[in-house]
């Protein structure tokens, strides 16, 4: 699975899509910060800071994109019955593809933390709010968050399995997360909203910090549900 994960790597790591990814967000990050100084009374780092755990639930945007990058052009290209003409086990390679999407998740995280945090501190004056206490809460939201983000990207390798289209699984993936509380309400079962990752997502931003572990909890869950009807199906899918 390790030469899988790095023949990925290296794949993705010699091609432009990853790198204008970084960048854009990059400096989205500082953007956002510039226009912050120039917003009178919100133009303070613990606003700032405040703001981006507010958009918690922004990068769950961009998790498809990742398995698309990892995924999309083998299914395009028919080139994935070549790796398993070869011996590889269905379940390695599926399970590789979702940990490269996640390590990937975990460099543009990265990328944005460094950005977004540095740029604040550096363009942003340090209030009286800016503590402690606050760096604290912001950095286990974000940890938090990150049960959502990984069972997020099990979901689109998922629907990427399942429909053998990037642009398709992508669009679904979208629906899926940003609409089912709808499709729930319309169905009169409003009470398995509390269930749905955009559900998790709200909580970790906006529940006190002592009740964090039920979101992470179903988030965990969530993915591990996902992880194992994908593997379930791409063991038993015709790859052409």
């Amino acid at each position: 699975m390790l030469r899988l994960i790095h023949a990925d790597l290296y794949k993705i790591f010699h091609r432009f899509y990853f790198y204008i990814m970084a960048a854009s967000l990059a400096a989205l990050c500082v953007l956002v910060n510039l226009v912050l100084r120039t917003a009178g009374q919100y133009s303070a780092a613990s606003f700032s800071w405040g703001f981006a755990v507010s958009m918690l639930s922004a990068p769950v945007f961009l998790m498809p994109m990742l398995t698309d990058i990892v995924s999309a052009e083998e299914y395009r290209e028919h080139t994935l019955k070549n790796t398993l003409s070869f011996g590889t086990n269905r379940t390695s390679l599926y399970f590789s593809k979702a940990i490269t999407s996640v390590l990937l998740g975990i460099l543009l995280m990265a990328v944005v933390l460094v950005f977004y945090c540095g740029s604040s501190l550096i363009f942003l004056p340090r209030d009286a709010k800016f503590t402690g206490d606050l760096i604290r809460e912001f950095f286990v939201r974000a940890a938090a968050s990150c049960s959502v983000y990984i069972a997020s990207i099990a979901m689109a390798v998922f629907l990427t399995v399942l429909f053998r289209h990037g642009s398709l699984a992508i669009f679904i993936f979208y629906g899926a997360f940003y609409l089912t509380e709808y499709l729930f309400k319309l169905l009169r079962i409003s009470q398995l909203n509390r269930y749905t990752l955009k559900t998790q997502i709200g909580q970790i931003a906006g529940q006190p910090l002592a009740q964090l572990q039920t979101p992470v909890l179903i988030s965990l869950v969530t993915m591990a549900v996902f992880l194992a009807a994908g593997a379930a199906v791409f063991h038993r899918r015709d790859i052409c």
